[in-house]
This record gives structure tokens, C-alpha cells and sequence, in this order.
């Protein structure tokens, strides 16, 4: 009896410490390695130190900086209530918002198209016009925040408009802020072809972002983003290895990334923003598809501890950042 005691008792306690473990873990990786990131979503009991934080932001950047990091894991029940206390709160509507964009897409879940059953389909988009209700409210609310606008264009995408109605919603948010890295970077999966777009016309974009954004932003690290969601789609998507390969070592394709990055977070006049981190996951993930050595070290130095496995999730490569880390740390 104490033996059937004795192990109830340790599967009991092993299942609160993996509980606790693994949500400490969910808390890491969605901070980015921001302290005040990590110490809002410790405390979710309620909303004040996420309300202090957003209305300390000072750039637009942050703004979406913390949006997102909060997308994840705070309590949606809590952010509804904050929004519902303060229905004008342009800081309370974004956080809600950004929160109901990922439970939108919870709805769905990973997976093709094709795997998704139709009553989750339906689940996603009947979430999906509450969110984009939230989100206008917000930029009603503030109506110089291009971070709404920029949020508008990924539900857009997931709802399957028509292309003219996802470029309104980016040009609202250029609008408001030209180099904005959330406005561009949805918008390069908005032209993607697996959602409905053409590979070429996100290409093309991305390269006009890139080569007109000034030097020393985060935006020229754009087109980064859209050769890898080229190269992840003939990789992944048609499964075909060898063209992919052969687009990432094309020397033109190598040459105009590289100028990018030297534009972008490869320069000496770069300025670190909120949103530097989202654009360094990606670069990294080119220099180790690419196996360019110095530059993956670099990148990897410097983000240090704020990068997991999962941070290269949306890039392509999941699952290999210590072979990475490897590659980089050869003599």
C-alpha cells in the first residue's frame, strides 16, 4: 500500500515539475532574452505591469516588441477584461488584438490546408473577424500606430482576401512609418504562394523594400526574409531539394543577401531596435542554410542566449541550431 502510495505521490509531483518546467520554457522563448518581456509573462495574474511597460514604449517598434511576445501566453481572459475596462485603450485593444490574432490561428493550427478539418476552418475565421474588429478598434484608438495596420495584413492573408484588400492594409501602416520591419515582413507572406500569392512579385517587393530602405535599419534584412520563405517553399511545400538548393547557392541570390545584410544589421551605422531580434533570426538562418561561417558566428554571438530552436521555426531551419552553433564555432 505505502508502495502504490509512495508512486502516486512521485507521478504526481514529476507531472508538476514538467508542467512547470516546460512553461518556464514557454516563457523564455516567447521574451526573446527582454527582461521586461519575461517579467510580464511571470506575472499574468493581471494586467498592470503590461500596461505600464506599453505605455512606456517609446517607438513604434516596441510596441509591436511587446505585442507579440505577450501573443502567446498571457491570458486572453485577462486582456479582454483590460479592454473592456478601458474600451479607448489603444494599448489595451493592441495586446488583445495580437493575443486573438494567435488564438485565431490555435484554431486552425500548423499543418497544410489540406489537413484542416472544416470545422476548424470555420472556428478560424469566425476568430478571425473578431480580431480584425479588435484591430481596427485599436487603430481607431491611435490613429498614428502602424502596428494595427501591420497585424490587419496576416489577418487579412488567413481570411484569403483578395490581394488589393492586404495591400491596403500595408499601405495604412507605411503610411504611418515607411521602413516599418512588422508592416513588410507580413506583407512578404501576404505575396507569398503559399498563401495565394506569387513567388516572384514577393521577391520583387522585398528587393525594392530592401533597396530603398535607408542603411543602419532593420528593413534592408527583409529580403533575407523572403528568399527564405522561397527557398522553404520548394523545399518544403513541392518538395523539390535540388531546386531549392540550387536557388540559395545561385551566386546572383548569395550577392544581393549579402549587400542586404551589410545594408541592415551587417552595418556599421545599425542601430538596434525592439524588432532587431525578429530580423537576426532570420539573417542567421540564411548564414547557416548557406553555410556562411563568419557571418552565422556573428549573428549567433550576438544573439547569444536569446535564440532557440523555435526562433528558427518560421525561418526554415527548426530543430538545427546546436549543428549550427557547431558549424560556427569550427577552426
Amino acid at each position: 500500500m505505502h508502495i502504490v502510495l509512495i508512486v502516486i505521490l512521485v507521478i504526481i509531483i514529476g507531472g508538476w515539475y514538467f508542467s512547470k518546467t516546460r512553461k518556464e520554457s514557454s516563457i523564455r522563448q516567447c521574451s526573446y532574452g527582454n527582461l521586461k518581456a519575461y517579467e510580464i509573462l511571470k506575472n499574468t495574474t493581471d494586467y498592470d505591469l503590461l500596461r505600464k511597460q506599453l505605455s512606456e514604449a517609446k517607438t513604434f517598434e516596441e510596441r509591436y516588441f511587446y505585442s507579440v511576445s505577450i501573443s502567446r501566453l498571457f491570458p486572453l481572459e485577462i486582456l479582454e477584461r483590460w479592454s473592456n475596462e478601458e474600451p479607448n485603450s489603444a494599448d489595451a485593444l493592441l495586446c488583445y488584438g495580437a493575443r486573438l490574432v494567435q488564438w485565431s490561428w490555435d484554431a486552425r493550427g500548423y499543418g497544410r490546408g489540406a489537413q484542416v478539418s472544416e470545422k476548424k476552418w470555420e472556428i478560424f475565421f469566425e476568430r478571425l473577424d473578431k480580431t480584425r474588429t479588435v484591430l481596427m478598434k485599436c487603430a481607431e484608438a491611435m490613429p498614428s500606430d502602424p502596428t494595427p495596420w501591420a497585424y490587419m495584413i496576416i489577418v487579412s492573408t488567413w481570411n484569403s482576401d483578395d490581394h488589393d484588400a492586404r495591400a491596403s492594409y500595408f499601405e495604412e501602416a507605411v503610411e504611418r512609418d515607411p521602413y516599418n520591419w512588422a508592416a513588410h515582413m507580413h506583407m512578404v507572406i501576404a505575396l507569398s504562394e503559399k498563401w495565394g500569392g506569387d513567388n516572384e512579385e514577393m521577391i520583387l517587393f522585398a528587393e525594392q523594400a530592401s533597396d530603398t530602405a535607408p542603411v543602419g535599419t532593420d528593413l534592408p534584412a527583409i529580403l533575407i526574409k523572403a528568399y527564405l520563405e522561397y527557398w522553404k517553399y520548394l523545399d518544403v511545400f513541392q518538395d523539390k531539394p535540388v531546386e531549392a538548393s540550387a536557388f540559395i547557392k545561385a551566386e546572383e541570390i548569395q550577392t544581393k543577401a549579402g549587400t542586404a545584410y551589410l545594408r541592415s544589421l551587417g552595418s556599421e551605422q545599425h542601430t538596434e531596435t525592439a524588432v532587431s531580434i525578429f530580423a537576426r533570426y532570420n539573417t542567421s538562418a540564411w548564414f547557416w542554410v548557406v553555410k556562411d561561417q563568419e557571418r552565422l558566428k556573428n549573428d549567433l554571438n550576438i544573439l547569444n542566449d536569446k535564440i532557440e530552436d523555435i526562433h528558427w521555426r518560421w525561418a526554415g531551419p527548426e530543430g538545427e541550431l546546436s549543428e549550427a552553433r557547431e558549424f560556427a564555432n569550427q577552426s
